[in-house]
């Protein structure tokens, strides 16, 4: 065994490369961040891990589903049990149609957590990798080894058994004429690259390929930089991006001589999208195509593998199955579970689909990419078409107009990640675009992108509704359109322009005090009436609004992110803010009308008096139902800030299932960046606020409602924030009444 495997030389040895991986990624944090233009996609960059199912018809499907994908190229775990089973029965299957295989050679959990000790364990390991190479050497294109060493728990390799893993592989393949693959770190931890590298070329094991599971689920989007590397305050300094994550560790695998890099898995779970999306299904399809186009011109990447084909929580295709396995299928992608008749793909896997028959062999002429704003991608299609591939970051629009010539956008046709024919689609979202030419254009390039201000206003597009922005001589805004009607509903939008509201008839006047608050007759008639609010801006508010952006705009923001979050608000039809100067002028805000509504006011009251029973439903009812939708806000990242028992509007359905709502949420604070968590402190503003009218008994119960949706206690010192806020209440309302008993001068 080579010296270097032992503690007393590779200890040192470890800390030498250690300290050479942390020079070596300080030198490369200049890497650029920005996407190449002018580069071909290569046409077998696509590629998708798989895994045997328990009988034959699982593999005839896998086959199927891999030839209306377009891939023929394929990942593949291999382990001790796998040449007597199903895995060398779909791996003949794939050799049979000529698929390009790379197979990940790994020990089982146990005998990876005692390789490093036992020489027994360690002899099983010989046998199995080169029982592995006799028989596929020349058939299986590359031999991945190991998996996921900086994830003990997940592949049970310490650092030394890992190495000694590679270093008996390293001896076996001499013998044989294949390519090795490794280290196969999970995630972006370049530390751990290097490190492995180095020691590996130490060891004569350095692979010839370099991979890596480059995810970035972790921040979410696929353009947002990483947070979680250096902490926040140096994520806008460093920029590390997918783009720059990829040459960045391509350049570490060139140091020690493996020139090409792999992203062996990469995928977006369901469960984490449904923390941040009302839509998880429509977010996979969206990062699927950002992060595959962002990946190719990267220039980096040779290869990216998606996550698994089949798979209930992560798949291409939905198993139909609830479990999960207790080894992550990051580490070990052991078999398909459920039966095939079960199987349903999602719309992730049609998105592949239609990405790779686009993308492979297609030459990127131009890319124009905001990491804060709009991408636009120009490509000359392997065929010779023109088209482009166009998508913003998350909640923002961009229109059309400003994007192409409008000659070009005439002649142009349209269609979504799926390949789906769009018409009318008015703005960019951030659901990809399709847009096919008729021809090269003629500049080379798209209209000059000026999206500074992309951010400022946050734009809901979802499968029923699709918000575009709102601009002329005196008026800045935004409209709320159907998204099966948005040509028609934009012609009708004019007639909600903020010079014609105060002429409208009035149906109901809600409030008329600081700010107004009424209904409309829906002049557009596409529903019975619209909730019209005026805000008012006077006094010392003109000035402090100057810093801050239009009540109207808060509002609209506000609701779009809350919907795009699945929180309950009336849906937001559109605000209107003044260009110069909005914080300190009147602005407008328009929503849809609730009607038969009632307020979670009104239960307090019913409940005070004594109540057993309203609307149906008894104390313990109403406290589960508005505790729930409370907590459920606030697990969202969403704090209201302003929430009274008047603020929680509840309409009832016949069936009397009764359905909460947050509205006046022009305060409320939202946490849109991952990473950033609602504190315990930030839950008791609202839940102080919505327990006010009740007595201290009641308060109890609702907080242990609340606790119970929580899935953990609040602190015990919980009273003490609604005593103080009590406190303050008396005295506020004290206040209040000597100011309206004081007499009248003279």
């Amino acid at each position: 065994m080579n010296k270097l495997l032992h503690p007393l030389y590779g200890y040192p040895a470890a800390a030498r490369e250690f300290i050479s991986a942390i020079g070596q990624c300080l030198r490369l944090l200049s890497t650029d961040h920005l996407p190449d233009a002018n580069l071909q996609v290569p046409e077998n960059f696509f590629g998708v891990n798989v895994a045997p199912g328990d009988t034959p018809d699982c593999d005839d499907y896998i086959l199927a589903r891999l030839e209306e994908l377009g891939i023929k190229q394929v990942r593949m775990d291999f382990s001790y049990d796998s040449p007597e089973g199903p895995a060398a029965r779909l791996l003949h299957r794939l050799l049979e149609a000529e698929t390009d295989v790379m197979l990940d050679l790994l020990p089982p959990l146990d005998e990876a957590r005692s390789i490093d000790e036992d020489v027994d364990a360690q002899q099983r390991w010989r046998k199995f990798v080169e029982d592995c190479l006799r028989n596929y050497a020349g058939k299986v294109a590359l031999f991945e080894i190991g998996n996921t060493p900086n994830r003990g728990k997940w592949s049970g390799f310490s650092s030394r058994g890992f190495l000694i893993a590679n270093h008996i592989a390293y001896q076996v393949a001499a013998d044989y004429p294949v390519q090795l693959v490794g280290p196969n770190v999970s995630d972006f931890e370049p530390l751990y690259n290097a490190s492995y590298l180095g020691l590996l070329r130490r060891l004569g094991a350095t692979p010839a390929l370099h991979s890596d599971n480059l995810f970035v689920e972790r921040v979410l989007e696929p353009e947002a930089y990483d947070h979680r590397v250096l902490g926040t305050l140096a994520r806008e300094p460093l920029k590390l991006n997918l783009v720059k994550k990829a040459r960045l560790l391509q350049r570490l695998g060139q140091n020690v001589g493996a020139n090409e890099l792999l992203c062996t898995y990469t995928c977006w779970t369901i469960k984490r999208l449904q923390r941040r999306s009302a839509w998880p299904e429509q977010k996979r399809v969206d990062y699927l195509v950002r992060y595959l186009a962002l990946a190719a011109a990267s220039s980096a990447l040779t290869r990216v593998y998606w996550g698994p084909l089949i798979c209930s929580r992560d798949g291409l295709i939905n198993d139909g199955t609830s479990d999960y396995p207790i080894v992550d299928q990051v580490s070990f992608y052991q078999r398909v579970r459920g039966e095939v008749a079960s199987f349903k793909p999602t719309p992730a896997f049609a998105a592949l689909a239609h990405t790779v028959k686009r993308l492979a062999g297609a030459r990127c002429i131009n890319a124009d990419h905001d990491p804060k704003g709009v991408s636009v991608f120009y490509y000359q299609g392997k065929h010779g078409d023109h088209f482009l591939l166009a998508w913003t970051r998350d909640g923002q629009a961009w229109p059309l107009e400003a994007l192409l010539p409008a000659e070009s956008l005439a002649h142009a046709q349209f269609q979504d990640a799926s390949g789906k024919p769009l018409e009318n689609p008015l703005v960019v979202t951030e659901q990809p675009l399709f847009i096919d030419l008729d021809g090269p254009l003629r500049s080379g390039s798209c209209n000059k992108l000026q999206t500074q201000d992309i951010s400022e206003v946050i734009h809901l597009s979802s499968p029923d509704w699709q918000s575009v922005g709102f601009a002329d001589e005196n008026w800045y805004g935004a409209h709320m359109l159907r998204a099966t009607e948005r040509a028609a509903d934009r012609a009708l939008a004019s007639r909600l322009h903020p010079d014609l509201l105060p002429g409208l008839p009035e149906t109901r006047v809600l409030r008329d005090a600081r700010n107004r608050l009424w209904n409309v007759a829906d002049p557009r008639g596409l529903c019975d009436q619209v909730t019209v609010k005026l805000n008012r801006v006077k006094g010392i508010k003109r000035f402090t609004y100057r810093f801050y952006p239009s009540k109207g705009r808060r509002h609209w923001n506000n609701a779009c992110e809350m919907l795009r979050k699945n929180v309950a608000t009336p849906l937001p039809l559109a605000f209107f803010e003044a260009p110069e100067r909005p914080g300190v002028r009147d602005s407008w805000y328009l929503c849809q009308f609730i009607p038969d509504a009632f307020s979670a006011r009104e239960v307090y009251a019913a409940l005070n008096r004594g109540e057993q029973m309203y609307r149906g439903l008894d104390k313990a009812a109403w406290f589960e139902l508005l505790s729930g939708f409370v907590c459920h806000m606030h697990n969202k990242q969403i704090i209201h800030r302003d929430l009274s028992s008047g603020n929680l509007l509840l309409q009832q359905q016949d069936d009397g299932t009764v359905i909460p709502m947050a509205i006046d949420i022009g305060r409320a604070r939202i946490w849109s960046g991952v990473g950033s968590k609602v504190r315990t402190r930030h839950r008791l503003l609202d839940l102080i606020r919505i327990a006010y009218k009740l007595n201290w008994q009641d308060r109890a119960r609702f907080i242990s409602h609340y606790e119970a949706h929580l899935g953990k206690p609040l602190s015990p010192l919980w009273r003490v924030s609604f005593w103080y806020y009590d406190s303050k209440q008396t005295l506020k309302k004290a206040m209040k009444g000597k100011r309206r008993r004081k007499p009248p001068r003279g």
